[in-house]
């Protein structure tokens, strides 16, 4: 059984997860007490959200320790990935990213003149010159390092795009030990979609200006009624803001058993063009029947490329099944495509009975075919067997509708 890493494949699905969904910074207490008293914010809630703002503009360093929890939920079932992040930033260019959890492990440091990325379970790391971390190298890893680094930024944006902001109680949390009286506020932003609902909760310290607990919804309206809901929350363990920070924190030291690597996996080609004569391919499924792409003409087919370990690929799983169900017979051909062992497999699709067939690639014969660079990824051949759509990440039911109507399924 192939270990389930977190390679730049996966950190490349995980940051688009996170950009799909449209993550806001979220920060958490596990261990909150209610109370209903009245609100006592002086200046009310966009005023306090204003405040906020102006708090993590001015950040010079920081230390966030959070969990990371996202929840997707539909009628046909409800799935969710929870990562830990460690963050310490001295801004602009010193940082220690520590992940770990579902997706797997993965650290990276810059200490304003070097970087290194570590992976715990490959005993790997690269190291590479930059005068900043915010200057990415094209690795998932340095992707998803930047992404983290948004954190803070993005509450520097608490402010913008609201709709409704309305101040609901007040509530004390408590964090690391030491009480804090919140006041709780409601926010509905603006909207991007008819239908769309996009609601934001934050639990705010209004004698620091810091938030300590945030819950962030999203439902997305789906053609048969049959919304996708989105629930993010961070359980928040540490929040210190501009501490003195020492240097060393910022410097790898590997362990002797630790090779320097120049890359982690050979870097595959840039996707598919539209429109492009899709390979064919023959593989087996589970259960030993051979499936040849060019026999499927007439009909169109979708696959899609996922693994057990992919948190945004079981998030997506359910939509998948859905469509499966839905169009099964007319005219639609759902695949998975997935090179872990055929084992593996099959033990996750029964646990989470799942009916469309997945196609065993050990070899990743397809998956070099079609350029899979990351995982989740949909590939939509048409009729005459041509790529009508190709997505990396996680995608919307409401765009995968929309591509199968493009490709003629209705």
């Amino acid at each position: 059984m192939k270990r389930p890493i977190l390679d730049p494949r996966a950190l490349a699905v995980f940051v688009l997860l996170l950009v799909s969904v449209g993550i806001v910074a979220l920060f958490a207490d596990p261990f909150p007490t209610t109370e209903t008293e009245p609100v006592s914010s002086a200046g009310g809630p966009n005023e306090l959200l204003e405040r906020v703002a102006e708090t993590y503009k001015n950040l010079t360093s920081y230390q966030f320790d959070f969990t990371l929890l996202t929840e997707i939920r539909s009628a046909t079932g409800r799935k969710s990935v929870e990562t830990h992040i460690d963050l310490t930033n001295v801004r602009p260019d010193k940082l220690r990213l520590l992940i770990s959890g579902g997706l797997g492990e993965l650290q990276v440091y810059s200490n304003g003149t070097v970087s290194w990325v570590f992976v715990p379970p490959l005993k790997q790391y690269t190291r590479t010159t930059a005068g900043s971390v915010k200057k990415p190298a094209a690795d998932g890893s340095s992707r998803f390092a930047e992404i983290a680094m948004q954190v803070p930024k993005q509450f520097a944006r608490i402010s913008a795009g609201v709709h409704v902001a309305r101040s609901l109680r007040t509530e004390k949390l408590v964090l690391g030990g030491t009480p804090a009286e919140c006041v709780v506020v409601e926010v509905e932003l603006e909207e991007q979609d008819p239908g769309e609902k996009r609601v934001r909760t934050y639990w705010i310290d209004p004698k620091r200006n810091l938030v300590l607990k945030a819950v962030q919804f999203d439902m997305l309206p789906s053609e048969d009624a049959n919304a996708l809901e989105t629930e993010i929350t961070t359980t928040f363990r540490k929040v210190d803001i501009n501490p003195s920070i020492p240097d060393s924190l910022f410097e790898f030291k590997p362990q002797p058993d630790a090779k320097e690597v120049t890359t982690f996996r050979t870097s595959r080609p840039s996707a598919l063009a539209i429109g492009s004569e899709a390979g064919d391919f023959q593989l087996k499924d589970l259960n030993g029947r051979e499936i040849q792409l060019k026999k499927l003409r007439g009909n169109v087919v979708l696959l899609n490329f996922w693994a057990t370990w992919c948190g945004p690929c079981r998030l997506e799983m359910p939509v998948i099944e859905k469509l499966h169900r839905q169009f099964q017979g007319k005219g639609l051909q759902v695949f998975g495509v997935n090179d872990e062992d055929a084992e593996t497999i099959r033990d996750y699709v029964t646990e989470h009975e799942y009916s469309f067939p997945t196609l065993v690639d050990e070899n990743q014969q397809v998956m070099s075919l079609y350029r899979i660079r990351g995982i989740p990824t949909m590939v939509v051949i048409d009729r005459e067997g041509k790529i009508a759509q190709y997505r990396l990440g996680l995608s919307r039911e409401s765009d995968l509708r929309t591509w199968l109507s493009e490709a003629g399924i209705e």
